[in-house]
């Protein structure tokens, strides 16, 4: 009998089982015979058990990867995609579809959402869950938007479970931009700076990472805070390597990441033309990002 290119005779199974059962055992032709039936459907057993570990590997690292560096923007986003809020604020909340209801209405985008509606964290989420807020029903004199609106904003406390009201609030601050350095400080030129060269359209909204990367290790692209940064970047030196070359020498000698690297399909531009203060600033940017979680905790 053959199995994933070995050969697996009787006599095999003989030592298999004298090993099991001690080598003193006396057996009849019968018990040889059954014990050899046995010891076939052990090493089968066994053979399916690591055929399916082998099959199983990428999608397990991928899932602990996916876990080990989920964040509350990160999850707020995909929780917003599934509750349909892009379909009317439009692609993570960027432009708002036309109201049918009032000429020249739209939606409004959630940044225009948080000029108009709300001030704060906390207007964010009475917004969530009521589908209006203080200032909305002062503007308009009844709770629901503009009366003669024909796209009203829900509510979502029934539809809500575990962590999603933190997650998505934490996701509008930063997509709404609400949620973003001093613009007069280090950190806010280094957001400024990742936004001119968009930096965020493959590090996800202000750096939440999160976006696929086929063929990488863990599948997606590393944000510039969390477990994922940290294990991708060991200070400031390999930051700006990675920035100024795109690598780090580090992960190149590793046979394994290297391959990996290699697989996967975007690959980190080189930005030779920042200069050091850029790279300050930048540097301070992943600072602010880890001391508030993303934005999700200034």
């Amino acid at each position: 009998m053959t199995i994933g290119g070995i050969r697996f005779t009787l006599q095999r199974c003989d030592i298999l089982f004298v090993l099991i059962h001690g080598g003193g055992t006396t057996f009849t032709l019968a018990e040889r015979q059954a014990l050899r039936r046995r010891a076939s459907l052990v090493v089968l057993a066994l053979l399916s058990l690591l055929l399916a570990a082998i099959l199983a590997g990428p999608w397990s690292v991928r899932r602990y990867w996916s876990a080990r560096s989920a964040n509350p923007v990160r999850r707020g986003m995909a929780r917003a995609r599934e509750l349909g809020c892009f379909s009317c604020h439009g692609d993570l909340g960027r432009s708002g579809i036309k109201d049918p209801g009032i000429r020249d209405l739209e939606v409004p985008a959630w940044g225009g959402v948080s000029m108009m509606y709300v001030s704060n964290a906390e207007d964010v989420r009475k917004y969530l869950l009521n589908g209006s807020t203080p200032k909305v029903d002062s503007r308009v004199g009844s709770t629901g938007g503009s009366p003669r609106a024909a796209i009203a904003m829900p509510s979502f406390r029934d539809v809500l479970r575990g962590s999603d009201e933190e997650d998505l609030v934490a996701a509008f601050m930063v997509l709404s931009e609400m949620a973003a350095p001093p613009a007069d400080s280090p950190a806010g030129s280094g957001y400024q700076t990742a936004k001119t060269w968009g930096c965020f359209s493959c590090h996800g909204a202000g750096g939440s990472g999160g976006l696929p990367n086929p063929g990488s290790l863990t599948g997606f692209i590393p944000g510039w805070y969390g477990d994922d940064f940290k294990d991708l970047v060991r200070g400031r030196k390999e930051f700006d390597l990675w920035i100024q070359e795109g690598g780090i020498p580090r992960l190149a000698k590793n046979p394994l990441a290297a391959r990996f690297i290699r697989r996967q399909r975007i690959q980190m531009p080189h930005y030779r033309n920042l200069e050091p203060e850029q790279r300050d600033q930048l540097w301070a940017y992943t600072g602010w990002l880890a001391k508030t979680g993303g934005g999700s905790a200034p």
